[in-house]
């Protein structure tokens, strides 16, 4: 996939994604906080499923005892606990406060792993463009969130 297109495509992604927290929210309200992200994972993994059938299939899920096991949960168990928790967060928050957060945790993060290549990144060390990049963001989520 070319570089342009990704950005393009994560970008729009982004805009859907920050629409998740208020419907899970709102739906909470309904049926319970928990009781949303239970449904929401099992909406999400009904939807992946079929995917995953029409694009070629399972059968690579046997090789799951291949991988270490933080491999193998990791993924899975960070998202519904992101899932889990965005269902509380965004009504403190707003969805404006909740993605400046949570993108600026990704951001500091991303740019550790990137730096020591942890989990089968390539190395990308620290610069200090990139530090002004997060000190920009950290200070936008501060002022987002300070009221």
């Amino acid at each position: 996939m070319d570089r342009t297109v990704a950005a393009v495509l994560a970008t729009a992604i982004g805009a859907g994604i920050a629409m998740q927290a208020p419907l899970n929210s709102q739906l909470g309200r309904t049926v319970g906080g928990l009781q949303a992200s239970v449904f929401a994972l099992a909406l999400s993994f009904v939807c992946l499923a079929s995917l995953a059938l029409v694009a070629g299939g399972l059968g690579g899920l046997r090789h799951l005892s291949e991988p270490p096991l933080y491999v193998v949960f990791g993924g899975g168990v960070l998202g519904a606990i992101y899932v889990g928790s965005i269902v509380f967060t965004v009504r403190e928050l707003g969805a404006t406060g909740l993605t400046a957060a949570t993108i600026s945790g990704q951001l500091v993060f991303a740019l550790v792993m990137d730096n020591f290549g942890w989990l089968g990144l390539t190395k990308s060390p620290v610069t200090a463009a990139k530090l002004a990049g997060v000190a920009l963001l950290a200070a936008g989520t501060w002022l987002v969130i300070r009221d």
